[in-house]
């Protein structure tokens, strides 16, 4: 790619502070910029994620073309070239995002919650902030949705993460935290999915492995599974999930037990026939001759047909043991989500349960967050003290002197692993737990008081977390997508975090200031 008409190496690309108009997304936009003129490895490591991506494009053109030549034999049957053994690199090609416009918007996805959206396509484009960015790199008019999204999609998890780390070493360098006090909490997140109910789980497997297999002749050419009475039994489908649904009063034990039986008939036909079709198409789809990108997709087609199915017999399994049996069954043998297999059900003391994810976070003295954890299903607090504070120490590159939790996190095996860290002085847990295994002492002393009063700011940064930046509530779905979801959510908190205590401490300059004067 041809870069010149940028600004060059060892320039400032903290373009936000130009603008006069002061808003909360120039001074984010600004800080962001910041950190991107201070550490050019960002730069880097987005080119390489890009460019990654963009090899692999043109690996699966050069497959599909070496296909397309292979149907056409030449009539020296002699000449067929043999495979190339050349290194595939990239040319000078088509004009694509600049690294600085996809770091802008890894930034902006979590400031306006989407990137794709009307809301937020509307503000990407009304922003006289930036609108001043995009006339500076030459674009007339913003990116295209599907352009920022793809481009955003293809940062790494590594790079985020590398972003975070550096956002927070540059708030160690501005004084603005030190970093010694970890407080570690976690909360529960809803996935991007709906409540699941066994009948509506069983509707949408049949209605998504049938929609699936009627694609595969106008797509890959292979005859699509018979109909046979499927739409018949769709129908009956959708409308005993209805009735299950909608059953309330007096006896409606009894009569969703009936219904479910319903249901279940309707669901061994149909999924007798999708999977007599899977087999007999089976033959068919290996044989099939297509171009290597076609036959990726078709795998993947094929597998979602075959998932769906698999899935339909679990639930078909569970369900009759806990509708008509009455038998309690373990979250882990459930079917939660067909799109998020990593989602669960997260239930914490009285609060309402919520189908998702329990990410784990550490909070520093002023706000920062340092760490972030985010386990697959409903993972116990306590394993995660240990993994936390290694995570927040890799993060600042500061050891902290002092941990807390609530008594949540007790275990010997974690605060044991904590205090042993060189420069840990001490790990304080509230609650019965923590009060039981700390000596009257230390939980009398005042920085043991201080360490629990410090417990109650984590519920003001949960609560920024999940009002401002939407951190409650999920867009993305499986466990590695919704990591770099909530990474990104977290380096937009920090940089707001930074202007307040930023604010803060001209504050307190200001105050001392005076003081001084007026002694004076």
């Amino acid at each position: 790619m041809d870069y010149t008409h940028l600004p060059q190496e060892g320039k400032s690309y903290s373009l936000f502070p130009q603008i006069r108009v002061n808003t909360e997304l120039s001074e984010i936009l600004t800080r962001a910029f910041e950190l991107y003129d201070k550490c050019p490895e960002i730069r880097q490591k987005i080119l390489h994620d890009l460019d990654a991506y963009a090899l692999e494009k043109k690996k699966k053109r050069l497959a599909d073309a070496a296909w397309a030549r292979k149907q056409t034999l030449p009539l020296d049957l002699n000449a067929l070239p043999g495979k190339s053994q050349a290194k595939i690199r990239l040319a000078v090609g088509s004009p694509r995002m600049t690294p600085e416009v996809v770091y802008m918007f890894i930034i902006l996805e979590q400031t306006f919650h989407s990137l794709t959206d009307k809301q937020a396509t509307e503000r990407i484009k009304d922003s006289m902030t930036l609108q001043f960015f995009f006339d500076l790199y030459n674009y007339r008019t913003p990116p295209a949705r599907s352009t920022r999204h793809e481009n955003v999609r293809k940062i790494s998890k590594a790079t985020i993460k590398y972003i975070l780390q550096q956002q927070l070493r540059l708030v160690l360098d501005k004084a603005l935290d030190d970093f010694k006090h970890l407080t570690v909490d976690s909360t529960a997140v809803w996935a991007n999915c709906q409540w699941p109910t066994d009948s509506g789980l069983l509707k949408d497997v049949f209605y998504r492995g049938y929609h699936l297999s009627q694609q595969l002749h106008e797509k890959f050419g292979i005859p699509n599974f018979l109909p046979w009475f499927m739409r018949t039994w769709l129908s009956k489908i959708d409308s005993l999930n209805f009735q299950i649904n909608t059953t309330s009063g007096k006896g409606s034990k009894e009569k969703r037990k009936k219904l479910y039986l319903e249901l279940y008939a309707v669901v061994e036909k149909a999924s007798t026939h999708m999977s007599r079709e899977i087999t007999k198409r089976r033959i068919q789809k290996e044989s099939v001759n297509l171009a290597p990108s076609k036959v990726q997709q078709l795998n993947t087609l094929w597998t979602r047909i075959e998932g769906y199915i698999s899935d339909s017999k679990v639930i078909m399994a569970y369900s009759r043991e806990r509708i008509i049996e009455g038998k309690k069954i373990e979250n882990g043998i459930k079917v939660i989500s067909l799109s998020d297999s990593a989602a669960a059900f997260i239930t914490k003391g009285d609060r309402e349960t919520v189908v998702g994810y329990r990410p784990q976070l550490g909070r520093s003295e002023n706000g920062f967050v340092t760490a972030l954890i985010v386990p697959k299903g409903n993972a116990a607090d306590a394993p995660k003290l240990l993994p936390l504070v290694e995570d927040s120490i890799k993060n600042t590159g500061v050891v902290p002197s002092g941990v807390s939790g609530d008594d949540g996190y007790w275990s010997t095996k974690g605060v044991d692993g904590v205090k042993v860290i060189d420069g840990v002085d001490w790990v304080s847990i509230s609650g019965s737990k923590g009060k039981r295994h700390t000596s009257k002492e230390d939980w009398d002393s005042e920085i043991f008081k201080n360490a629990r009063r410090m417990r109650s700011a984590v519920e003001s940064l949960m609560f920024v977390l999940k009002d401002i930046l939407g951190f409650g509530r999920l867009r993305r779905r499986g466990i590695e997508a919704v990591e770099i979801e909530l990474l990104q959510k977290v380096i937009v908190y920090n940089f707001r975090q930074m202007g307040i205590v930023e604010k803060k401490i001209r504050n307190k300059e200001r105050r001392e200031k005076a003081k001084q004067f007026q002694a004076s």
